[in-house]
């Protein structure tokens, strides 16, 4: 009897251990990134895009132009760093957008919490300085383009006090100063190679220097405007 126990619960053993290692079905069927084809814009289809500060900085108004008739989607994320209680955390947000022909997009990106219950009350983050926007196309047979796209945002006092304004890496950026302290900037990099700046107010200012030096600036009495190779 106790022979027969044994062999039976050895079976058991074998029977769940097996089905541990089988390969599940459900999982292999999930689509992945393989199923998507990327593409390239050619340099007339190449989007452009605008992050434009509010002038409390606390808000950023995102537009996209130039968009081809062909992308039936688009997916946009942004992701930064804020501080709390003297932490850095990160915060994101983001959405997918069905295209309908449309050459133009326009979202207003806060850099916080709202709540609308009975009238908005807003908590904002604090000390938001750099971070990134991504942002996925996709075609009717699903090829896509992504473009990340990092940014630093910065006071016009604060470009007054380090003499210019650059992306995190240093990979970009000028050297200058605003006229005005009181305005916010964004510097952006842009899908023409080079990168963007904007402004809550004029832009008015003066560009000294620019990196990477291949990049040239047409109007250097404004801190504004493309910075292109």
């Amino acid at each position: 009897m106790k022979t027969k126990i044994a062999l039976l619960f050895g079976v058991i053993l074998l029977l769940s251990s097996c089905g541990k290692t089988s390969p599940t079905p459900v999982a292999q069927s999930k689509p992945t990134s393989t199923d998507q084809t990327a593409f390239n814009f050619s340099p007339s289809e190449k989007p452009t895009l605008s992050l434009i500060p509010r002038a409390d900085g606390h808000l950023l108004t995102m537009k996209i132009d130039n968009i081809p008739s062909k992308l039936v989607s688009l997916e946009y994320e942004l992701v930064y760093t804020a501080s709390d209680n003297g932490n850095d955390i990160e915060k994101g947000l983001g959405d997918t957008v069905k295209l309908n022909n449309e050459p133009s997009l326009t979202r207003d990106l806060l850099l916080g919490t709202a709540s609308c219950t009975s009238g908005c009350k807003y908590k904002y983050d604090n000390n938001v300085n750099s971070g990134t926007v991504t942002l996925t196309f996709m075609t009717a047979d699903n090829q896509v383009n992504t473009f990340d796209a990092p940014f630093t945002l910065d006071s016009g006092a604060d470009i007054k006090k380090t003499g210019g304004m650059f992306l995190k890496d240093n990979s970009m950026g000028f050297k200058g100063k605003p006229i005005s302290s009181a305005d916010y900037y964004v510097l952006v990099k842009n899908y023409l190679g080079g990168f963007s700046v904007f402004s809550s107010g004029n832009g008015k200012g003066t560009v000294t220097e620019n990196t990477p030096s291949s990049l040239t600036k047409k109007d250097k009495t404004t801190l504004t405007g493309d910075y292109l190779p």
